[in-house]
């Protein structure tokens, strides 16, 4: 048996046109999505990007005694486990974060990896010239980091001009060769981690021509966290469709080895599943007024800010509450499963399924008998959080968050309410008790800092 997992990093669940979105062209993805099970409340755990693969890979949650940081010696990985089984372990990405920040550490227990290098701030090549041709973003907007820095990315962007040259088809790519060359191997783990659609939003010109064919000007392709009335109207539908463009791109390379698994004839004895870290704002309806992906801005500039926001948000489903589908080997009709999944859950799952020893104490649990049909309660509640800062805690209904910083918690109702526009805090506030209640106590249960537990409880109505 295998199993092919593949990480999106910033996928919004929206941004699939099978899960209710039918103005953005993810047809592979709609294709897996009708012989796959969903998972319609996966919640992320913790946030973000190197936090949730740890998360992912050990089976614990990080943020409570831990921030961003590379993996400790003595995790317990799941490569490093199914290698421990004799199972044949690949990696194929292009997330610099694996390679950078995470000091190599992701890529333990693989027998080999590829790295598609140029994502985001991995800059691997710079031209002269093309600096030299740099021109700002043009219209009412900002960039988010300073513009000598984003000149690099920029002018290294301008060397793509064939499909292959962009990093998320690299990925893809590699990985396709690889299972073409070792689908023959008794057992494998692959893993596909893509950094896209994570800025900056550069898509090729054709993913980009089929949502705004008539784009002007230089678009702000690395957006500035923050409110969203930073942008016009025109340069935010802009991003959007720079973003919806690179999802697309993701959605046909993962069609490519979707194709390729099929081909070969593995998926009679292949689990697949496709999973994000979490979404992006976008400025949508459904986003809380803002761009990026974050607890609070000021209303004066619209900037980012900490504690001199002047408006605190959790984060949002269209942030937290990003997609997780499950392909099993012979699975053909779709289904979804409503119970509180988190990245937690996928390190056991995997394991499970290649009958490869489960550490015990961990916080994740095996999905296989859900994946099954059965009836298993796995959670009633499901927290969110970022090392000393926010914290959120979901259930199927509710979504209640509070923050370090001198704010009133924010309480959604999810049901009433899909795309989470009103704050419910007062009205609601034996709900606000009762999860504030249940997000302490989980948090001290999970070893998390007592001062950060504090500030957070020191919010409580």
């Amino acid at each position: 048996m295998n199993v092919i997992l593949v990480m999106s990093d910033s996928f919004r669940r929206d941004h699939i046109g099978a899960l209710g979105n039918k103005g953005i062209k993810t047809p592979a993805l709609d294709r897996f999505a009708a012989q796959a099970t969903d998972f319609p409340n996966f919640r992320m755990g913790s946030f973000a990007t190197i936090p949730q693969r740890t998360d992912m890979i050990t089976g614990l949650y990080s943020y409570p005694t831990r921030p961003w940081q590379a993996l400790e010696p003595d995790d317990v990985v799941l490569a490093e486990l199914l290698k421990a089984k004799g199972v044949s372990t690949y990696a194929s990405a292009d997330t610099p974060h694996l390679f950078h920040s995470g000091g190599m550490t992701f890529m333990r227990g693989y027998d080999g990896f590829h790295w598609s290098r140029g994502s985001e701030g991995d800059i691997w090549w710079t031209d002269y010239y093309g600096e030299k041709d740099y021109k700002s973003p043009s219209g009412k907007g900002r960039i988010r980091f300073r513009e000598e820095f984003f000149k690099g990315i920029w002018s290294q962007g301008q060397r793509r001009t064939r499909e292959l040259d962009w990093t998320t088809p690299q990925t893809f790519q590699a990985a396709i060769e690889w299972l073409t060359q070792n689908y023959r191997r008794k057992s494998f783990f692959l893993y596909v981690d893509t950094f896209d659609p994570h800025e900056p939003w550069d898509p090729p010109r054709w993913a980009r021509d089929l949502y705004l064919p008539d784009a002007k000007g230089v678009p702000y392709a690395w957006a500035e966290y923050g409110s969203a009335k930073q942008f016009g109207a025109y340069e935010l539908k802009h991003l959007q469709a720079l973003y919806a463009g690179e999802c697309t791109m993701v959605d046909r390379w993962f069609g490519r080895l979707i194709d390729t698994v099929d081909l070969l004839g593995l998926s009679g004895n292949t689990m697949v599943i496709f999973i994000s870290d979490h979404g992006h704002y976008l400025g949508y309806p459904n986003d809380g007024g803002q761009v990026g992906k974050h607890q609070g801005y000021r209303r004066s500039d619209g900037k980012l800010a900490g504690a001199d926001a002047d408006v605190f948000v959790p984060l949002l489903d269209s942030v937290s509450n990003p997609p997780f589908l499950v392909r099993m080997p012979g699975q053909e009709t779709g289904a979804a499963c409503r119970e509180l999944a988190q990245p937690v859950d996928v390190m056991p799952t995997v394991l499970q399924f290649l009958k490869a020893h489960v550490p015990g104490g961990l916080h994740g649990q095996s999905l296989l008998p859900l994946l099954a049909g059965k009836k298993k309660a796995l959670r009633s509640t499901a927290i969110t959080a970022c090392h000393g800062q926010f914290a959120q805690i979901s259930d199927r209904r509710w979504l209640y968050g509070v923050w370090i910083h001198d704010h009133a918690p924010r309480l959604y109702d999810r049901k009433a309410d899909p795309d989470q526009r009103r704050d419910v805090f007062k009205k609601h506030p034996d709900v606000a008790r009762r999860l504030h209640r249940k997000l302490i106590a989980e948090m001290r249960r999970l070893g998390a800092a007592e001062d950060w537990v504090r500030l957070l409880d020191a919010r409580s109505a």
